[in-house]
């Protein structure tokens, strides 16, 4: 019988190895993968010569604004910048506007990604001021629960240990994991200078609040997920605490490739939260995902602002930057450097993710998984915010050379992106919302 789309004579990877082989697909998911010489016929054929053929990414650490928030970034030019930059599956974040406290704003959520979405979409949830407040309603369509100790979701709370107990045991009663934004910042301060700033979301912030959810999550044995870890001292305490099952964490590729003295530090171009560290805690964070794997994945923090939030002085700017389409074109370029290896590439940009959000068939190419598949190849170019498909253009890897261009990206089998243009509109490949298995 055969397929409904041949990718033929590409590069896969087989335990570690790259391997010439052809990738068929029927019915949206992968039906098998062939050595070049036994393919089955095909109703479609792609020529791949050249070409990786790789599971889409998965970004667990997504900002899609929409809603309150559509000037900055909408479920359409957010889910394009994600299908152009090689990503197949978002989960976003709940500190929209409004802040996604209700299933009735979730559905709000929903609705947009079903109409404007170019790739898979998954959400969070937040959590009220009363945590038995809660809207069970919600738990089918979320893959976890997030909080903000330095900036609540909801006006009024303060993160005690009491208040972290009450999250870490709601997740847990849902088996669902409590991401965390790992920062003990005081909600009423305000910084005067950069060095404030810096102060104020410094290291000790960051290790600080992990240790108050550490000690409740040993009480209850929930599961926590540490976002964007931004200090070698925060992956040194993960690896104290290491427990594959109960605690997580992601880095993303800006904590990992830039440190703070590289930037002037004038306008919000290399403004994000945590802030940008030193090159000591970029060696320390790139030693936890690739060596000890205290670090499991890696993750966006897509964070899309206006041009007039950014270009303006550092403490009056909007902290936050797109990253949708520069992480798997630096995370390749690594791999083509020889500085990463593919086992490790596949495991925190794709495998990771999906078993950290227990999200079943997508992550790994192999027969039975859904068809999110991207061609990249090895080609030079360089970063250039003017590109993006993000409504978000300034970006401090502008400038930054890259080894890999994404060529093709299928979500589901069905072919959205080639060459540089949408082949496919919007609402039609992709699942809303994404659930686990």
């Amino acid at each position: 019988m055969p397929v409904d789309l041949l990718l033929s004579n590409g590069i896969v990877i087989l335990e570690g190895r790259e391997a010439a082989r052809s990738v068929g697909i029927s019915s949206g998911k992968i039906e098998g993968i062939y050595s070049v010489d036994s393919e089955p016929s095909a109703s479609e054929r792609m020529d791949c010569e050249g070409m990786y053929i790789l599971p889409g990414a998965i970004d667990i650490h997504v900002h899609l604004r929409d809603l309150g928030e559509s000037d900055k970034e909408t479920f359409e030019t957010g889910t394009k910048a994600a299908a152009a930059g090689g990503v197949t599956t978002v989960v976003d974040m709940p500190n929209s506007k409004p802040p996604i406290l209700s299933n009735g704003d979730l559905e709000g959520k929903i609705a947009c990604a079903e109409i404007d979405r170019y790739v898979n979409v998954g959400f969070y949830a937040g959590i009220p001021r009363k945590a038995a407040d809660f809207d069970k309603s919600m738990l089918p369509h979320v893959l976890g629960m997030k909080v903000y100790p330095h900036a609540p979701l909801d006006k009024g709370t303060r993160y005690t240990k009491k208040r972290a107990l009450e999250c870490m045991r709601l997740s847990a009663q849902h088996n669902i994991p409590l991401l965390l934004h790992p920062d003990a910042a005081p909600q009423t301060k305000k910084a005067k200078t950069l060095n404030d700033y810096l102060l104020l979301h410094s290291c000790e912030s960051e290790v600080k609040s992990l240790k108050m959810f550490l000690s409740v999550r040993d009480q209850v044995r929930g599961r926590l997920h540490v976002c964007h870890v931004s200090c070698g001292t925060t992956v040194r305490l993960i690896a104290e605490n290491r427990a594959e099952e109960t605690l997580t964490a992601e880095v993303t590729p800006h904590h990992l490739f830039l440190s703070g003295g590289e930037f002037a530090h004038d306008d919000g171009t290399a403004k994000m939260l945590p802030p940008l560290r030193s090159p000591y805690d970029n060696e320390a964070l790139l030693e936890g995902l690739t060596g000890t794997c205290a670090i499991d994945c890696v993750a966006s923090d897509h964070a899309p602002h206006r041009k007039d939030e950014k270009m303006v002085p550092f403490l009056e700017s909007a902290a936050g930057i797109p990253g949708l389409e520069t992480t798997v074109p630096l995370m390749l370029t690594e791999v083509f450097e020889d500085r990463i290896s593919w086992v490790d590439y596949l495991r925190f940009c794709c495998s990771g993710p999906a078993r950290i959000l227990n999200i079943h068939g997508k992550g790994v190419l192999t027969q039975g998984y859904d068809a999110d598949i991207v061609l990249a190849r090895i080609q030079e170019g360089t970063i250039s915010g003017k590109d993006f498909y993000s409504k978000a253009k300034i970006t401090p890897f502008e400038g930054r050379r890259v080894l890999a261009r994404v060529i093709t990206t299928i979500i589901g089998g069905q072919v959205v992106f080639q060459d540089g243009e949408f082949v496919l509109g919007p609402g039609i490949a992709g699942v809303v919302p994404v659930q686990k298995s």
